[in-house]
C-alpha cells in the first residue's frame, strides 16, 4: 500500500457520446484504502436489471401442501439448479428440482438432531453443503445438498453473552462470522432512546470464538417505563447495523452515514467505502405513515395499545438510516439496499464492485426479499396480494 495520501480520479465515457461519469476518488490513509463514490460507473441507460417475469415461481394458497410455504427465512439455488427453501413454519428444509418440482423435505419442529425450534437462516457452507441456524437453540446444523443431516454444533458465544444473534454466515474456509446484538440493561432505566453494541466474532467450524472482528454501534431502540414495568422496541426509522460476509471479508455498516467497512477476519480494516449521499430527512408524513404501517401489523389489542403508548412518547430521528440490508453476489459485488420512506414499496439496490467502486443501481420487485444473488440470477421470497409466500427466481440481465 502506498504511504501517505494518494488521490486518483477515474473517468468513463458513455457509448455513443453519452454523458461523462466521474469515477471514485481512491486514496490511502495510514494503510487503509478509502473509496469515495459520487456517481455510477455504468453508462446511463446501461447496467444490470431483473427480467420482467420470474423464471420460476414456487408457492400456492391451495393444493399440495409441499408448495404451501409459510415463514420462509431463506432459499438457495445449488450449482445443479436445484432449490432449497428454509420453511420455518414447519421447521423444514424443502428441496425442489430445477423445474420447481418438490422432491423431499428434511427436518421438522423439535430439538433433536436435524430438527428446528426456530429456524432463522440458511446459508451455503464449505464443501458444497448447507448451514441452517436455529436461534432459540443457538445451534448450527449442517446438511449435504441432498438433504442428509451431517452434524450440528452450538454457537457457544451466543449462550455465553446472552445477546441476540443478528448475523451468522460462513467465510470461504468454513469458519463463521457471527454477529451478536448485546442487550442493554433495563434495570433502573428511564424512558428514552437506547443503543447498545453489536459485536462480530470469527468462530471456528465448531462454533468456538477464534477472534473478535469488532464491536460497533448496534440498533437504536426506544424504551418506556410504566411504574416497575418497561416496554420497548426498535426506534421508529432508527439506525440498524448491517453486515455481509464473503470470501475472507466482513462488510459492516452502522447506517449512521453512507460508509461501509471491509474488515478482515482478524478485525483489521482493509477498506472504507463511502458514497456522497446524505441521509433522507424524516418528515411528519413519514412518521404518520410509519406508525400506521406498524400498527396495522397487530390485530391483538393488547400489544397494539402498548405500541400506541410507545409512539406517544417516541422521539423520531431527524434523518433516516443511510441504507438498508447488504447482500454479496457470487462475483463478490456488494449490493446495498437503499433505505425507503414509509409507503415506498419499490426496492432499489446500489451495486459496488469488490474494490468498493459504485457501479450502478438495480431495482427488484415490490414485496420481494432477496436471499441469493448469482452471476445471472436473483432468488428471493415474494408475497402476493393475499400475503401468500412464494419463492421466485429471476434472470439477472447484464446489458
Amino acid at each position: 500500500m502506498i504511504s501517505g495520501l494518494l488521490a486518483t480520479s477515474i473517468f468513463l465515457m458513455g457509448c455513443g457520446g453519452g454523458a461523462v461519469r466521474s469515477g471514485p476518488l481512491v486514496r490511502d490513509s495510514a494503510g487503509v484504502e478509502i473509496v469515495e463514490n459520487s456517481d455510477y460507473l455504468w453508462p446511463e441507460g446501461q447496467g444490470w436489471r431483473l427480467a420482467e417475469a420470474p423464471l420460476l415461481d414456487i408457492g400456492s394458497l391451495e393444493g399440495d401442501p409441499e408448495y404451501q410455504l409459510f415463514q420462509i427465512v431463506g432459499a438457495l439455488r445449488l450449482d445443479d439448479g436445484r432449490l432449497v427453501v428454509a420453511n420455518a413454519g414447519s421447521g423444514e428444509l424443502r428441496l425442489f428440482d430445477r423445474a420447481g418440482t418438490f422432491r423431499a423435505a428434511v427436518g421438522r419442529k423439535g430439538g433433536g438432531p436435524g430438527e428446528f425450534e426456530d429456524l432463522l437462516w440458511l446459508e451455503p457452507f464449505s464443501g458444497d453443503s448447507l448451514f441452517a441456524f436455529d436461534w432459540s437453540q443457538a445451534r448450527a446444523s449442517i446438511f449435504d445438498t441432498d438433504g442428509r443431516f451431517v452434524r450440528s454444533f452450538l454457537l457457544r458465544p451466543l449462550t455465553e453473552s446472552g445477546g441476540f444473534p443478528s448475523y451468522a454466515a460462513p467465510f470461504r474456509d468454513g469458519t463463521l462470522a457471527l454477529g451478536i446484538e448485546l442487550m442493554f440493561d433495563t434495570d433502573h432505566m428511564s424512558t428514552g432512546v437506547r443503543r447498545d453494541s453489536v459485536v462480530y466474532l470469527h468462530c471456528s467450524t465448531e462454533g468456538a470464538t477464534l477472534d473478535t472482528i469488532g464491536r460497533f454501534p448496534g440498533a437504536q431502540a426506544f424504551v418506556k417505563t410504566e411504574g416497575d414495568r418497561v416496554i420497548g422496541g426498535p426506534l421508529g426509522l432508527g439506525r440498524q447495523p448491517q453486515a455481509a460476509a464473503f470470501g475472507d471479508v466482513l462488510y459492516f455498516g452502522s447506517s449512521d452515514s453512507y460508509e461501509i467497512r471491509a474488515l478482515s477476519m482478524d478485525g483489521s480494516l482493509r477498506r472504507l467505502i463511502r458514497r456522497d449521499k446524505p441521509n433522507l430527512p424524516v418528515t411528519a408524513e413519514d412518521i404518520e405513515r410509519y406508525k400506521a404501517e406498524e400498527l396495522a401489523e397487530w390485530q391483538d389489542p393488547v400489544p397494539r395499545q402498548a405500541l400506541e403508548r410507545m409512539f406517544d412518547f417516541m422521539p423520531f430521528p431527524e434523518t433516516m438510516p443511510a441504507y438498508g440490508e447488504f447482500q454479496v453476489d457470487r462475483e463478490g459485488n456488494l449490493w446495498v439496499e437503499e433505505f425507503r420512506r414509509p409507503g415506498d414499496d419499490q426496492p432499489r439496490w446500489t451495486v459496488f464492485s469488490s474494490e468498493g467502486v459504485m457501479l450502478g443501481a438495480v431495482e427488484t420487485p415490490p414485496r420481494f426479499e432477496v436471499y441469493q444473488i448469482g452471476s445471472d440470477f436473483v432468488l428471493g421470497r415474494w408475497r402476493d396480494e393475499l400475503d401468500v409466500e412464494h419463492v421466485q427466481l429471476y434472470e439477472l440481465v447484464k446489458d
